[in-house]
């Protein structure tokens, strides 16, 4: 598997996969509410800031590499420009983890803007040059997916919230959703450090891999460690 495909799947299909799994196994989640925001917190984790701060040490730190995955000409000073801009995405990402007001639809609408953006750039270039590099192709899967899966899964869960009785105004739901937030961030920081010293040592696959599998074991320990705690303190 390609590098590019390898982005592709960790920062677009991967957060998809893990919300579906996680739904499945964490027990408190059988509500449309908490499904839709789980989803959302992968999304923003490892979509948005996973993929803004990998994007921003690719093109900052290994810019030629990069450009050569494109097929762009290296040396170019614009990337690092763009580098920035994944930057702060990036940091918009891990912020609208954490929120729950608009912030959350600042932020699409940025990811949404900077995927389509770049995604008809390339495809002038590839129109104009025939460049079918997979950073020049493929990479626009991802460019245009996370943002169709962010405003399906925002609108979809601020439906809800405007439903009666919705338990998204409720303390309990805060209770419920923070150390989900703290879980979904130790699996972003797995996934995108398993990635980026994977890349670095020529063992892409097999570093994101365990990256993966150390991120969610931190899910799994964080969720239990919560649940724990619950059943001591109702016992007592």
């Amino acid at each position: 598997m390609s590098i590019v495909a390898l982005r592709v799947f960790i920062y677009s299909v991967l957060p998809v996969l893990a919300a579906t799994i996680h739904v499945a196994l964490d027990k408190s989640c059988r509500s449309r509410q908490r499904t839709l925001e789980i989803f959302l917190l992968y999304l923003f984790g490892v979509g948005v800031a996973g993929s803004g701060i990998g994007g921003f040490f690719g093109h900052f730190f290994i810019s030629d590499t990069v450009a050569q995955s494109i097929g762009w000409p290296k040396g170019n000073p614009f990337q690092l420009e763009v580098g920035f801009a994944n930057l702060a995405l990036g940091v918009l990402g891990i912020l609208a983890m954490g929120r729950r007001d608009g912030f959350r639809e600042a932020t699409v609408i940025a990811v949404s803007v900077f995927g389509l953006g770049a995604t008809i750039v390339h495809a002038i270039d590839i129109f104009e040059t025939g460049n079918l590099a997979l950073g020049n192709t493929l990479q626009n899967v991802s460019n245009l997916l996370r943002p169709a899966l962010l405003i399906g899964f925002l609108v979809a869960l601020r439906r809800t919230e405007r439903s009666p009785g919705s338990e998204t105004t409720k303390p309990t739901f805060e209770a419920w959703r923070t150390p989900r937030v703290r879980a979904v961030g130790l699996m972003t920081a797995s996934v995108a450090t398993g990635f980026g010293v994977g890349f670095g040592i020529g063992q892409p696959m097999i570093s994101t891999f365990l990256g993966i599998v150390v991120g969610a074991g931190s899910v799994v320990f964080t969720i239990s460690r919560t649940s724990r705690g619950r059943v001591i303190h109702r016992s007592s």
